[in-house]
């Protein structure tokens, strides 16, 4: 970068080439102490050299270490791929997932097998889940079911949860929205008083702890380690 001592339109002005000669000098002595090259001078007419902007635009690439392949030639490792820092939600599965179920009520299953029905208010990255107006759902297997379709298989109640119902993302199996034109009568279930599906639930769990025993006991014997929630 310089200064041009002619105009591009009208003569040469007195005192334009002492003009040009000290501010020359100057940005001369400016980019000495910074420690940058002295400017090239340009030629009176020519096009604008262009300007530098350092930094990562002017930095040197660092070298490539050549790596033997498997013919025995050398290949450079491959770019790397360079992302944005600020994503939107959707690019992430579980955030986009979740974004659409923000204030609507959904159904949350357990790894433990427990239910709970909510409206879903905030979630993290981790799938943390926060529901208010939460209610319980415990089932029970109804043990009149029979190969009838017209006989409910399962027997539930809800109860109901008072104040705000934290769950942790890793014990979530599934979470899904309710359709609020069914949920008053589910296919396929009936609704029976707590205390009745409460004592049929626990029957149920003790009689399948004991085959989980049985079956853990069986698999030791024969030299195969236990599933997960088998006792041996």
């Amino acid at each position: 970068m310089s200064y041009n001592p002619n105009p591009p339109h009208g003569g040469a002005r007195p005192g334009d080439s002492s003009m040009a000669q000290n501010f020359n000098s100057m940005l001369q002595r400016s980019l000495q102490e910074q420690g940058q090259p002295e400017p090239v001078a340009e030629a009176p007419g020519a096009p604008p050299q262009a300007i530098g902007y350092g930094g990562v635009y002017n930095a040197t690439p660092p070298p490539q270490q050549l790596t033997p392949n498997a013919l025995g030639g050398a290949r450079g490792p491959p770019p790397q791929q360079i992302l944005p820092v600020d994503l939107p939600p959707q690019a992430f599965l579980t955030s986009s997932m979740l974004l659409d179920m923000v204030d609507k009520k959904v159904d949350v299953l357990l790894r433990d097998e427990k239910e709970y029905i909510g409206i879903l208010r905030s979630y993290d990255q981790f799938a943390n889940l926060v529901l208010t107006e939460c209610t319980e759902r415990i089932a029970a297997r109804n043990p009149e079911a029979t190969s009838d379709p017209t006989v409910p298989k399962w027997l539930i109640c809800d109860v109901k949860l008072p104040g705000v119902m934290t769950i942790r993302g890793e014990n979530v199996t599934i979470c899904a929205t309710v359709d609020l034109d069914r949920e008053d009568s589910p296919k396929g279930v009936v609704f029976t008083p707590e205390k009745e599906v409460r004592a049929l639930a626990a029957a149920q769990r003790a009689d399948k702890k004991e085959l989980d025993a049985r079956k853990a006991k069986a698999l030791k014997q024969a030299g195969i380690e236990p599933g997960f929630g088998m006792q041996a």
